[in-house]
């Protein structure tokens, strides 16, 4: 169940200084991208490049390009002039070929509208929202609660000529009526903006007046209102400054998050500095990234595409409501909706799924967690989901590997060799996710079953766990558990709880460790191919907040196990991994032992209504949330009972039932630990 990242045949559509020194230098050197053909009207610019560049043919006709290359070509990347793009993506699109094309996002609505129109795959080159430095500025929002403010600044670095001002590194601020409307330098942050909190409600934007003959704007300010949540926001973007300076402040009532250049600080709402983590990216990094991604987007192994033409509806809408404020010098209202014309087709489109603001996926399902990417034709809409196959639902990670969202638990068996029978009558029933633990005692059970089961060993994936007395011996106990499981891999390790202890005296706590050293050892596990993912369980916000702005955090945990069941919701801390590609597997789903919500009336009501036992409308529960399950037992009729999920979902309203619950207990405390893990935040 393991993958390797693709090569992606890509064509480069214009040798200009984008073409040429934003994406063929920055791919040049990439082991998953190949420049298989570039194309240019200038003859002198394809003979230049060809006499540097021999092995990679180029063509000054793009009908030559596709008659060459059209069956070999993953995507092509447009960076004609802009007045081209939609000529060159629609020929492009006649002969299959996906677009990844560099900005603007087009020439004008009737454009986007065209685009949108257009069969094979566009995305716009958007590079901010690929930048480390933006992507976990977007996963850390949480932290603050709901957003109050938010001010941004993007600002040029320039020389003062004889003549006046000239801009060094970009031209204009917002507006240049000659030419495209939405390619200068404040739609670059603006995106950021509605990237991070959806298109505003209304906005007032207001140039400075230098009196110049120039047609381009050189100051500019926009204030912005979000009505739903009352979120305001400032925009100041300038072309006559000293220095380049680029900031976003949030502040939430929760607290305040900053990020200044590469740097991120985050205040506490009272005003101390709670960390600050400073990011050292490389252009060539984020220009391999958007490929790469793009490339999966088009194989249909991810779902969406953060810069997909639907995706940036919010920036285009919203840069021409400012535009007009601009001239009209009054407030302008940024329409919920946009209606295009197409030809005689009128398209209605809605705001793209950022929804509220603070809350990015707030409207993908009732709980503020959007579902990972899945497999195996699983719709992708939450709990209204009509999808009735669950036993063979699967979640693509962040790693690309696919996990079977319906596993089976083996903790805390009570017999010798109780495991082994559990899990040889649940794969024998069709499970293919079996979850173990180096504590649990039972890796050498876990791994006898698969063997004896006569199953292909990558069609079934193992899960095991660091424990906490081992986290300063994380190669050996990956040695141990490798060879009681009777395995050449594990395909996900994860960091059983973030508490290491003494071996000794489990009680006390691990003196010089922390659990980043943890993970820099379990990352090492990866890059020596015995481990296929890594994750950790039992990670609050506070924890992951500490993973992953730590420096040495370089892989990005896979998943996070941690305890879910409508009494135990942690709906923040599912928004939270959202936000940050982080897949949460929901154990103990059937919250054994907890009267508070077996004997609740919602859970009876569905019970009676559906014709199911309780185990089973928890596991539909928890499914239809968009989280894999590991629910456990040692009884062949219960084993088989849980796996009795096809032909039937909870409907959106039987979904909030237990949703809505407002009771709060877990079947697993943190008492027992020399440390607290969870927090009232998670929920």
């Amino acid at each position: 169940m393991s993958s390797q990242a693709p090569c992606y045949s890509v064509a480069i559509i214009g040798l200009g200084a984008q073409g040429y020194s934003t994406w063929f230098e920055h791919l040049r050197q990439s082991s998953t991208i190949k420049v298989s053909a570039v194309c240019d009207t200038s003859t002198t610019a394809i003979d230049d490049f060809t006499s540097l560049f021999p092995e990679i043919p180029g063509y000054t006709n793009l009908e030559q390009l596709l008659q060459h290359h059209q069956d070999k070509l993953s995507f092509a990347i447009v960076c004609v002039p802009n007045r081209h793009h939609f000529q060159v993506i629609k020929q492009l699109s006649a002969a299959g070929v996906a677009c990844l094309k560099e900005k603007p996002i087009a020439e004008s609505l009737e454009e986007y509208s065209n685009l949108r129109c257009i069969p094979t795959k566009v995305a716009v080159a958007f590079q901010r929202r690929w930048q480390p430095r933006f992507i976990h500025f977007r996963s850390l929002l949480p932290m603050i609660g709901s957003p109050l403010s938010i001010r941004a600044r993007l600002v040029g670095k320039y020389d003062p000529p004889s003549d006046g001002w000239r801009m060094m590194d970009n031209v204009g601020t917002f507006v240049r009526p000659s030419f495209a409307p939405f390619d200068d330098l404040g739609v670059h942050m603006l995106d950021v903006i509605t990237w991070l909190f959806g298109r505003p409600t209304t906005v007032l934007g207001h140039r400075a007046n230098d009196h110049l003959h120039s047609a381009r704007d050189r100051e500019s300010h926009v204030v912005m209102r979000w009505d739903s949540s009352g979120l305001v926001g400032h925009l100041y973007v300038s072309e006559v400054e000293f220095g380049k300076s680029e900031t976003v402040q949030v502040r939430g009532d929760r607290g305040s998050l900053h990020l200044n250049c590469n740097e991120i600080i985050h205040y506490d709402s009272h005003g101390r500095q709670t960390f600050q983590t400073v990011f050292q990216s490389r252009k060539e990094d984020t220009i391999q990234n958007i490929c790469q991604q793009f490339g999966e987007y088009i194989q249909g192994v991810q779902e969406s595409f953060s810069t997909s033409i639907a995706q940036v509806e919010d920036t285009l809408v919203t840069a021409e409501a400012i535009c007009t404020s601009f001239l009209s010098n009054n407030l302008e209202s940024v329409p919920p909706t946009t209606e295009y014309k197409n030809g005689s087709k009128t398209m209605q489109l809605s705001p793209s799924l950022n929804g509220d603001a603070g809350h990015p996926d707030k409207n993908a399902s009732t709980n503020g967690h959007k579902p990972c990417s899945k497999t195996n034709g699983h719709s992708k809409n939450g709990n209204g989901t009509t999808d009735t196959n669950f036993t063979r639902l699967c979640f693509t990670l962040n790693t690309g590997d696919k996990m079977p969202g319906l596993g089976f638990g083996t903790r805390k068996p009570k017999a010798p060799m109780q495991t082994y029978e559990a899990v040889m009558t649940a794969l024998r029933l069709g499970y293919r996710h079996i979850d173990t633990a180096f504590r649990y005692n039972n890796e050498d059970q876990v791994g006898k079953a698969v063997r004896d089961s006569g199953l292909a060993r990558d069609t079934v994936w193992i899960t095991t766990k660091v424990d906490n007395s081992w986290h300063h011996r994380v190669a050996e106990s990956v040695r141990l558990s490798i060879e009681r499981l009777g395995t050449e891999y594990i395909d996900l390790l994860l960091m059983h709880w973030p508490s290491p202890v003494k071996p000794e005296d489990p009680t006390q706590a691990m003196p010089d460790w922390d659990f980043i050293k943890t993970w820099q050892d379990m990352q090492r596990e990866v890059q020596a191919g015995r481990i296929r993912n890594i994750g950790v369980s039992n990670f609050g916000i506070r924890n992951l907040t500490k993973l992953l702005s730590h420096p040495q955090c370089t892989i990005v945990p896979a998943v996070n196990q941690i305890e879910l069941h409508p009494c135990c919701p942690s709906n923040e801390l599912l928004a939270f991994c959202e936000l940050n590609d982080i897949h949460c597997t929901a154990y103990s789903p059937l919250a054994s032992g907890l009267p508070e919500l077996h004997e609740n009336v919602a859970l009876r009501e569905l019970c009676e209504r559906k014709g199911r036992t309780p185990q089973q409308i928890l596991i539909m529960w928890a499914l239809q949330r968009g989280t894999s399950v590991i629910p456990k037992s040692v009884k062949a009729e219960r084993i088989a009972s849980n796996f009795d999920l096809n032909g039937w979902n909870l409907t959106p309203d039987e979904h909030k039932l237990l949703s809505n619950l407002e009771v709060r207990c877990r079947v697993y405390p943190d008492d027992w630990l020399p440390e607290r893990v969870f927090w009232e935040e998670d929920d």
